[in-house]
């Protein structure tokens, strides 16, 4: 049944469809104020219209080498933003090292000033040290030439040389192994320019002071000799007696005994 009703339907549009389409006219009627008539220009307008031509095409290549140069300047720009940015970064690197060079410089600065400083003050110290040092008498030094010359003056009967020597080694801060040695010289020296005061107090230094030296028991053998020749009997054997009761060596011992013997035997001792 639905079949048939689509057969019927085609049926119908077929029909309706059917025929040619109507042809066309062929009396067509003008209308003369439609109608476009072309008149062929005139030497001048030609002469205006090429000119009007030749200038289009002239602004035409203007307006393409305008276009190839505007390329060709946004690649010069391209590249000239690429020179910049690495410039920009070139610049940023070397302020960045110049400022850490300045950085540290400015460090060594301080350091220098803080050494510079350091060294005032230590120059400062070392000129007042000097300056102190200079106050103080530089100490003198002992001399064996000294000693030997005073011996030597001694020997040869120069009393007062060798007194005079003497005293100077003494000032010298001698050895002390020397030193009892000095004082006997300096008494010895006293005793034979008859100055018996002064000789007292040396070999008395030397009794007192020295008395482990080589010097003491002379010393002693001096003092009575001195104490005899000022009419000091007792006093003279009493300190004979001391230096035998103290036991002196024995190459010593027999020149104080006869010392000892010739005192008691004699009113006075001559020196010679």
């Amino acid at each position: 049944m639905k079949s048939i009703f689509l057969l019927l339907s085609l049926s119908v549009f077929i029909a309706n469809c059917g025929g040619y389409l109507p042809s066309s006219p062929t009396n067509w009627s003008a209308n003369p104020s439609e109608m476009h008539t072309w008149d062929p220009p005139d030497e001048e307008k030609l002469a205006i219209r090429r000119e009007n031509q030749e200038h289009l095409d002239n602004l035409t290549g203007e307006i393409e080498r305008l276009f190839v140069n505007h390329a060709s300047l946004l690649q010069q720009e391209s590249t000239m933003d690429e020179m910049i940015r690495k410039k920009d970064t070139e610049i940023r690197k070397t302020e960045r090292d110049f400022s850490n060079q300045i950085g540290n410089q400015l460090e060594r600065n301080k350091k220098m000033r803080e050494d510079l400083d350091a060294v005032r003050a230590k120059y400062k110290a070392q000129k007042e040290l000097v300056r102190k040092l200079s106050e103080i008498k530089p100490p003198v030094i002992f001399s064996t030439k000294n000693y030997n010359s005073a011996m030597r003056a001694f020997s040869e009967g120069k009393y007062a040389i060798s007194l005079k020597i003497f005293n100077k080694l003494l000032s010298q801060n001698p050895p002390k192994f020397l030193e009892d040695n000095i004082h006997f010289g300096i008494g010895s020296s006293y005793f034979r320019l008859k100055n018996y005061q002064k000789a007292k107090i040396h070999f008395q230094k030397i009794i007192d002071d020295f008395k482990m030296g080589d010097k003491r028991f002379n010393s002693y053998a001096m003092l009575g000799i001195v104490h005899n020749l000022e009419g000091e009997k007792s006093r003279a054997l009493y300190l004979l007696d001391e230096a035998l009761n103290s036991n002196p060596p024995e190459k010593i011992k027999p020149l104080l005994q006869r010392l000892m013997k010739n005192i008691n035997e004699n009113a006075g001792y001559a020196s010679n």
